[in-house]
């Protein structure tokens, strides 16, 4: 898959309001296309440039290496999505 970057907490700036776990969770469960309950690498890559990612491929590449705990090339609803809210709150996703 390449290599891996460290992930850095960055925190909103002002002006900028964090998004809620629930608004990162509805934004990730839009982009679910084929509404098939998991996310795949374009549906989540979609959804970080939805979210402004500066770099999207590298947010899905590292969100998949923490998240997809089962390797089976997805984001599944539950326990993998949780922790994929996890790790977009940690990056500091924000409303401008």
């Amino acid at each position: 898959m390449g290599r891996l970057l460290p992930v850095t907490s960055t925190k909103p700036k002002v002006g900028e309001i964090p998004l809620t776990r629930e608004q990162l969770k509805q934004t990730f469960m839009n982009y679910d296309t084929n509404k098939d309950g998991k996310l795949s690498w374009d549906e989540l890559k979609s959804a970080f440039k939805y979210l402004k990612s500066r770099f999207p491929s590298i947010r899905t590449e590292l969100a998949f290496h923490k998240c997809d705990q089962d390797e089976n090339g997805y984001i599944d609803y539950g326990k993998e999505m949780d922790s994929l809210v996890a790790y977009a709150e940690e990056c500091g996703f924000t409303i401008t």
